[in-house]
């Protein structure tokens, strides 16, 4: 408990992280969802415990943003892009009294965990999933404008991972790659391209290492997201410019493929 960070949105815990994930690797995602659901329901009734009431939280509000397409947090849109699922009556019904357990100020693990103030704004930032699961009337939230008239505000972002976790930030092709994406930020030709697509920022995730990866593309309500994969067999230490470039390329034809962006400006004539 001394340790404990609070989570300004119900997808922020490692356990909702985990259990939404879950989730997208189930071939019925509402019936995954429904059992779940039930299971907590049964089990949570003289007390929420840690783990259950962060996933089962989690797993009300898609369903509640599955019905309004209302969300304050921006992984919820992407999760809904990349996830098809329809809500019925039952699923409906489930998903609030999940909500209403899980955020109930008694017998709540979550609850425990915040000083009243910090539950309440907690609660109230939930307000738009509760309403959305109880057909309660919400106005729209108003259409997303990008800012872009900082040009030293990067559009985009690049992750690079490979078995063991993060790459070093000293080798050499996370070094490259940093160069690389700094240079595409600063180009005026590449910000003209990324502002068709009328969104703040892409997020690329890469994987490095052998072995074939899930590839997953989506469009938050502000955001793209691309997680993608590569079977490399080179040494990461000494990776060249050429495959850098080659790499990053791949994410950016699969993320503007998706958006519909059109050709790719050049990525070789920058510094790398």
């Amino acid at each position: 408990m001394d340790d404990w960070t609070f989570f300004e949105g119900p997808f922020d815990s490692d356990e909702a992280s985990d259990a939404i994930a879950d989730l997208e690797e189930q071939e019925d995602v509402a019936a995954a969802m429904a059992e779940a659901l039930t299971e907590f329901l049964e089990d949570s009734q003289e007390y929420a415990e840690e783990g259950y009431v962060e996933s089962s939280l989690a797993i009300s509000c898609l369903i509640a943003a599955r019905i309004s397409g209302i969300a304050p947090d921006e992984v919820a849109h992407h999760w809904l892009d990349r996830n098809r699922f329809t809500v019925d009556d039952h699923l409906r019904d489930l998903a609030a009294a999940a909500f209403a357990l899980a955020t109930r100020p008694q017998k709540n693990y979550l609850a425990e965990c915040y000083d009243p103030e910090a539950w309440r704004e907690f609660v109230a930032h939930l307000e738009p999933y509760r309403k959305a699961l109880h057909g309660e009337r919400q106005d729209l939230p108003e259409p997303f404008v990008p800012d872009y008239s900082d040009p030293q505000r990067p559009w985009l972002q690049v992750y690079w991972s490979h078995d063991r976790g993060s790459l070093p930030r000293d080798s050499a092709y996370q070094r490259r790659s940093d160069h690389l994406a700094q240079a595409v930020n600063e180009s005026r030709e590449w910000r003209a391209w990324w502002q068709r697509s009328g969104l703040q920022e892409l997020i690329l995730f890469g994987h490095l290492g052998p072995g074939p990866r899930t590839e997953q593309t989506s469009r938050g309500r502000t955001t793209a997201e691309a997680w993608f994969g590569f079977d490399h067999t080179y040494d990461l230490g000494d990776a060249t410019p050429a495959q850098v470039v080659s790499d990053l390329r791949t994410g950016l034809s699969r993320i503007a493929d998706y958006l519909r962006l059109g050709p790719l400006p050049e990525l070789s004539d920058l510094e790398v």
